[in-house]
């Protein structure tokens, strides 16, 4: 089962293991965020959505603008390295060298926050191709090993 796989919609393929520690985090561009050094701490502030429920529920209640969402200095460090460049694979390595953890803590804390992050719609995974990938290595599929047995 693939550690991403309850993020996948329904009727999208879920993820192998090797898809999702390549996956690439992305930043929802919709969301504002700002990083306070002095705290090591990152608030991010999610616009109110615009659907007409929302818009009609605001004329009766008071609905705020914006939710806030303040990230402690270990959500920070992978909040500001989900740019669209680190993998998974590179995200797990840095935050076990940095906090100090085995590769398996790190691996299921990490997992564990993205899918957060990934269900609040905070972030998004862009998952390479992977044949294209393993063509450029000199590798080989599953499913072209099998065609050519």
């Amino acid at each position: 089962m693939s550690i991403f796989s309850r993020i996948v919609r329904r009727g999208e393929p879920s993820l192998t293991r090797e898809q999702s520690l390549t996956a690439i985090p992305v930043r929802n561009q919709a969301v504002r965020w700002e990083y306070h050094e002095d705290i090591d701490e990152t608030l991010i502030i999610i616009p109110r959505s615009d659907a007409t429920w929302v818009r009609l529920v605001s004329k009766i209640f008071y609905v705020p603008d914006s939710r806030r969402v303040i990230l402690d200095e270990l959500g920070s460090h992978v909040w500001r390295r989900c740019d669209g460049e680190t993998t998974v694979r590179d995200l797990i390595k840095e935050f076990s060298d940095r906090f100090k953890l085995s590769r398996k803590e790190a691996e299921l804390s990490l997992i564990t926050f993205l899918k957060q992050m990934a269900r609040r719609r905070l972030i998004g995974l862009a998952v390479p191709d992977l044949d294209k990938q393993n063509r450029i290595s000199g590798k080989r599929s599953k499913k072209k090993k099998k065609k050519k047995k």
